[in-house]
């Protein structure tokens, strides 16, 4: 089967990651896999290097409607047989309709709740659009119950959703503590002191100014604590890392928060956090709460999106609610305060993360929807 996947963007973020894994599954399975994506990043590298074929179409603007002919036209030329579609919504209203001018069934993947334009009237067109175009979908999967729930509140048939949580490969997972010192000493951290980490790209959305501000008031409490944040700053060309810099700056935290930007090694970097957090004001499926809960890292997280049916609070981790300063620093401080809750919360959630959430489990759904295309 010709299977064509379409991303976002090229830069490596969470559903680009899954995107990824699914495209290796398909090939190991036998099928032919291309990709669409408006750009080009790390994600669009790693593809390449391995020889799988990636064709640029912009197809991230609502209205823009002559792309989704250029698609259809590709779909014909290629001899698609499927469509899975990972795009963010105005790239999913825009494959749907070129999916169904070419006569190709199209599966839907929600990464997250849909983010509508702000302006009033393009927000209201989006939503008529993905809500009329999700009939050309065959099916579509969300990667957590409550992104199901908002696309039902949007006005989306519910005999349309299928929820598949996310997966990640724990083969590859590295678990070898014993490498804890050499990564501190790579990265510049001190051979004693408490490391607390997040990975998220660099956003307001993704909680790093909340992160910060609670890392001011840790250390009040535990003066031998860093910090580390892994990400870049894409959307806005460098000024929010700029102003995130800033703010440490303010804080006196120079010495103790440390940007290391993109990463290609984060499972490994992640051995040495104590406590990874991910301070969220809106979320899917993380990827990166899976990975850390992979190396038995007790979560700090935000009580947003699909978070709570990984973080199982006071389980594998804690949640508190977004851009809550205050519960957040307490919540990572009651953590240092009882390492070994800290300790049982990790090792709970590496059971958790291995019974529920392994990339076999997801692609053994992912395939079976795929057998009604062969």
């Amino acid at each position: 089967m010709r299977v064509v996947y379409t991303v976002l963007d090229g830069r490596l973020s969470g559903g680009q990651v899954i995107c990824g894994h699914l495209m290796s599954a398909a090939l190991s399975a036998g099928h032919q896999v291309c990709l669409i994506t408006p750009s080009l990043g790390e994600f669009t590298d790693q593809l390449q290097s391995r020889a799988i074929e990636v064709i640029q179409i912009p197809m991230e603007r609502t209205f823009f409607f002559h792309r989704a002919v250029t698609f259809a036209k590709f779909l014909r030329d290629w001899e698609a047989d499927l469509v899975h579609c990972h795009s963010a919504v105005t790239g999913t209203i825009l494959a749907r309709i070129g999916a169904y001018l070419a006569g190709v069934p199209l599966i839907s993947h929600v990464h997250i709740e849909n983010k509508f334009s702000d302006v009033r009237w393009i927000k209201r067109c989006q939503i008529v659009l993905d809500n009329i175009t999700s009939i050309f979908a065959d099916k579509i999967i969300t990667i957590s119950n409550a992104t199901k729930e908002s696309l039902i509140n949007q006005g989306i048939s519910s005999n349309k959703i299928t929820v598949i949580h996310n997966g990640i490969n724990l083969k590859e997972q590295l678990d070898d503590l014993s490498e804890t010192d050499q990564i501190r000493k790579m990265l510049g951290l001190q051979k004693n002191s408490h490391i607390v980490g997040m990975v998220a790209r660099l956003c307001p959305v993704k909680g790093q100014r909340e992160f910060i501000l609670a890392a001011k008031s840790i250390r009040d409490v535990y003066p031998n604590t860093e910090f580390v944040v892994i990400g870049e700053d894409y959307e806005f060309e460098g000024k929010y890392r700029n102003n995130l810099e800033d703010l440490v700056q303010k804080l006196d935290l120079e010495e103790f928060v440390h940007f290391l930007g993109f990463r290609s090694d984060v499972r490994y970097i992640m051995n040495c956090f104590e406590i990874f957090v991910l301070p969220s004001w809106i979320e899917g499926l993380p990827v990166t709460i899976l990975e850390a809960m992979a190396v038995r890292k007790p979560v700090v997280a935000t009580s947003v999106g699909g978070v709570p049916e990984l973080v199982l609070d006071g389980e594998t981790g804690i949640l508190v609610s977004p851009r809550d300063v205050l519960g957040l620093s307490k919540a990572i401080e009651s953590l240092l305060d009882e390492p070994d809750l800290a300790h049982q919360m990790g090792n709970k959630g590496y059971e958790y993360v291995h019974q529920e959430f392994s990339h076999e489990k997801m692609w053994s759904q992912i395939q079976q929807l795929y057998k009604y295309y062969e």
